[in-house]
């Protein structure tokens, strides 16, 4: 068995006296790419229709927009009805539901009738990278590997290798959920993330499409060392980045706010703490009335619609459902990562020290009825990051996993 990792803190510059860095020549953008940057994000904020600007606790600027502003025709779709979070705590493992700032009593919030729009903060910008790699998942295209013969995953073409502890699913469905274990990765360097979640997928080559959601640390994106919430789309296999075409929360069009209290790119608190108190994030997408659905805990938060893509993509279905970790390995920097996956124990360190995602499900008619998640499982180098899986374990988690590891610390 793989020793237990005790994972490092770090400063807001990612030095740790216990995981040192190795000095690294800085990469900056010219002064063309940066002022491309800027004014990119500041035009966004420009162009909404902003009753009220708020600022949350821990310095998230929101801009609040009136809700149906966001749709330049029709109004905003109605959600799925709402139920109840499937979650039996009763044996031994106790796991609490993570929260989000104006989920608080004393939150500040907009007008009536107005919903959050988190403001990108142009002083926390790095400038290392540019707007498309910005705005990218992957930062480059990807190829399809398959794995043990069978099993496909995506990789970057070139550049930041990522390294999963992935789960994965050929199946139609119109959706599914799960709950992701909510904990605070080390990320050894800014522009190296790591995250847990859930992917819709369907298509091939260019065409594969994907709607995606979950839980991630990832510096250069949100300008801290704090996980947030995410949410994330592609029509075209991450070739492409911009408006209608695929990006992060809500960098680009595409995604609908509709909740007035969880947004994309929300800090969660409180996080778990290995070998103590743990809190996980319930996560769904759900193929409803021509649009995928978010809920995030209790909430439907908004929705991507389903004419962003193809017939043979997302349009009308999914054939294929994933859950997994995945860190990417920034290729400017020597050595392979320190970044933990997870919790930043090894799976088989179990409960309550490695990450996990359990009560696995997916949406196996179109009218919202549940069949329980059977995916195969693997990992990408096991000499960094390891996966554990249980599906159709007949406990009260039913289908679940862990996963996690502290890459080469």
């Amino acid at each position: 068995m793989k020793t237990i990792h005790h994972k490092a803190q770090r400063n807001d510059e990612s030095e740790d006296i216990r995981r040192p860095k190795r000095p690294i020549e800085k990469i900056e953008l010219d002064e063309r790419e940066k002022k491309r940057l800027r004014s990119y994000f500041k035009d966004r904020a420009a162009q909404l229709e902003v009753a009220a600007t708020t600022r949350t606790p821990l310095g998230q600027i929101l801009d609040w927009v009136p809700i149906d502003s966001q749709l330049r025709k029709g109004k905003i779709a109605e959600p799925p009805p709402r139920t109840e979070l499937r979650d039996d705590m009763r044996g031994a493992h106790k796991v609490k539901l993570t929260t989000f700032e104006l989920e608080r009593p004393d939150a500040k919030r907009g007008p009536e009738g107005t919903v959050p729009i988190l403001r990108k903060d142009l002083t926390k910008l790095r400038y290392n990278k540019s707007l498309q790699d910005y705005l990218s998942k992957h930062g480059h295209p990807t190829r399809t590997v398959l794995l043990d013969g069978r099993h496909p995953l995506e990789f970057p073409e070139v550049g930041s290798p990522h390294d999963y502890a992935a789960t994965s699913q050929n199946v139609t469905c119109y959706g599914g959920e799960g709950y992701i274990s909510a904990y605070d990765p080390y990320t050894w360097y800014s522009d190296e993330f790591s995250l847990g979640q859930i992917a819709l997928i369907r298509g091939s080559g260019n065409g594969k499409q994907t709607v995606e959601a979950g839980h991630q640390e990832y510096r250069d994106l949100y300008g801290d060392w704090v996980p947030h919430l995410f949410v994330f789309y592609t029509t075209n296999n991450y070739t492409d980045q911009g408006d209608n075409k695929g990006g992060y929360n809500q960098d680009v069009d595409g995604w609908v706010q509709y909740s007035g209290s969880v947004y994309p790119g929300a800090i969660s608190s409180p996080t778990s703490t290995p070998g103590g108190a743990q809190y996980n994030m319930f996560i769904k997408y759900q193929l409803y009335q021509g649009n995928w659905w978010l809920k995030c805990n209790a909430n439907w938060i908004g929705y991507y619609p389903a004419s962003l893509f193809s017939t043979s993509g997302l349009r009308a279905q999914a054939d294929t459902i994933q859950f997994f970790g995945e860190i990417v390995d920034a290729s400017d920097h020597s050595g392979a990562t320190r970044t933990d996956m997870g919790s930043g124990y090894w799976a088989e360190n179990r409960w309550p020290w490695s990450g996990f995602q359990r009560n696995l499900r997916y949406q196996s008619s179109t009218s919202g009825g549940m069949s329980g998640y059977n995916g195969s499982c693997w990992a990408t180098d096991t000499n960094e990051y390891d996966i554990e899986c249980h599906m159709m374990s007949g406990s009260s988690w039913d289908s679940y996993f862990w996963f996690g590891g502290p890459g080469a610390g």
